[in-house]
């Protein structure tokens, strides 16, 4: 099948900077003994030191991998650079049939899919009993913790916050750590999110007064959620750090439609790799978040292709929200790609992100699709502006502006932001009608 993935898109999927060095490297064809295709994969004999070759294969309708190198990196760089040099000369690939370990690869593949919807549809029965035991055992752990978070948040408020920042990592880590034995992580994660507030920025003590009203918000409603509709209380579970089960997700309503990746960006917090990604739905116009993990030493397996599109049908966990996290039941990699609607102008986008706020307050990572802006170096920032003089500050590092200077020439393009507070990231662009992104890694 023919590949619709820039060269820019593969490199995307490589785990770090090291890999896309050495991919580009073997994206020759002098380094493939055996290059081979059919219509649903690629393969290929890649000769390394060993006296046999590696056999690499690339299944090309949702674009995973297998190599028979002894890498821990996926995916490796015979990976990488297999899928390199069949986007940019599928004619040297012949048209053969499937060797015996490739069918067996994607047989495999495919009957774990199945494996997967079946338990989805299968109903094991629950002891309702012992699990609403074990949730008010649990409720109750959460509501001492926030009885004690709250006497330390009135403390902290009442000693004011003027020796904050000399001491941020001691008074933020010791109470996280007590949300976390009140099987609270949530609330741990939020306080962990103060502690890495920018304390030599002159917005500092904002920026904390706005984290600690809405860390009293969610406990206050946690605290009241027996008159929430149950959208609301699910969402308060969520925000706490109640898992939601895969399987019941799953078993939901699923949305069909064509979902284009805008981002991913990967974290690492605890020995624990996270990869973000937001996606797009053409005809329903939704967001979604998918988050993948991995344990350090792993990677994940999970390859959604930044600026791709998948045809699929794509599950919502319980709650509200403009861009509620969700799973996909199936998808196939589409052959075509396709721009996002965007709003036409700064101030439209600015009214979607308040109408975002109102659904849910306690949203993250919002995202916002924004048509003919520019960027502009304002000292040591950035600020985006559009036609109609509109301009916000945005944050990007040093080199993707210089990216997009190259890229666009300074003309108007799409964009793709994500907003917190008041922080806009630019993460991803569309210039005639094709898309750039850059690495987002955070540690």
């Amino acid at each position: 099948m023919p590949l619709n993935l820039t060269e820019e898109q593969i490199l995307q999927l490589a785990p770090d900077d090291s890999s896309v060095k050495a991919g580009k490297g073997l994206a020759t064809l002098s380094k493939w003994v055996l290059r081979e295709c059919s219509g649903r994969a690629v393969w290929g004999h890649c000769q390394g030191s060993g006296k046999n070759p590696y056999q690499t294969v690339i299944d090309l309708n949702d674009i995973a991998f297998k190599c028979s190198c002894p890498s821990r990196k996926f995916p490796c760089k015979h990976g990488l650079g297999l899928l390199l040099l069949y986007a940019r000369q599928p004619d040297q690939f012949t048209q053969a049939e499937e060797p015996e370990w490739v069918t067996a690869w994607l047989a495999k593949r495919t009957e774990k899919v199945e494996k997967k919807e079946q338990k989805v549809k299968s109903e094991t029965p629950v002891d309702e009993a012992a699990q609403a035991k074990r949730q008010e055992k649990r409720h109750q752990k959460v509501l001492g913790g926030i009885s004690d978070l709250e006497v330390w948040m009135k403390d902290l408020v009442r000693n004011g916050f003027l020796n904050v920042p000399e001491r941020a990592y001691t008074l933020f880590d010791n109470m996280a750590r007590r949300m976390v034995d009140a099987q609270a992580p949530g609330l741990a994660g939020r306080l962990r999110a103060m502690e890495a507030i920018d304390f030599d920025s002159e917005s500092w003590k904002s920026d904390l007064t706005e984290s600690m009203g809405r860390l009293y918000l969610l406990m206050q409603s946690y605290r009241n959620m027996d008159g929430l509709p149950e959208e609301w209380k699910d969402e308060i579970r969520t925000q706490i750090g109640y898992p939601q089960s895969k399987d019941n997700v799953l078993a939901g309503e699923p949305v069909a439609d064509s979902w284009l990746v805008l981002h991913k960006q990967s974290r690492k917090v605890n020995d624990v790799n996270t990869d973000i990604y937001w996606f797009y739905g053409k005809e329903s116009g939704l967001f979604a978040r998918y988050l993948s993990f991995a344990v350090a030493g792993t990677f994940s397996t999970e390859n959604w292709i930044p600026g791709s599109a998948y045809k699929g049908a794509l599950c919502f966990y319980n709650g509200t929200g403009t861009c509620r996290r969700a799973l996909f039941r199936e998808s196939v990699l589409a052959e075509e790609n396709f721009v996002p609607a965007c709003s036409p102008d700064l101030k439209q986008a600015a009214a979607v992100y308040r109408t975002a706020m109102l659904t849910n307050p306690f949203s993250e990572d919002v995202p916002l699709l924004v048509d003919d802006v520019r960027v502009a170096r304002n000292g040591k920032d950035y600020t985006m502006l559009d036609n109609a003089g509109n301009a916000v500050r945005v944050a990007m590092p040093e080199e993707t502006y210089i990216d997009i200077l190259a890229i666009t020439g300074g003309n108007p393009f799409a964009s793709l932001v994500i907003v917190n507070g008041d922080i806009w990231e630019l993460k991803s662009i569309w210039y005639n009608k094709e898309y750039h992104t850059w690495r987002d890694e955070r540690n």
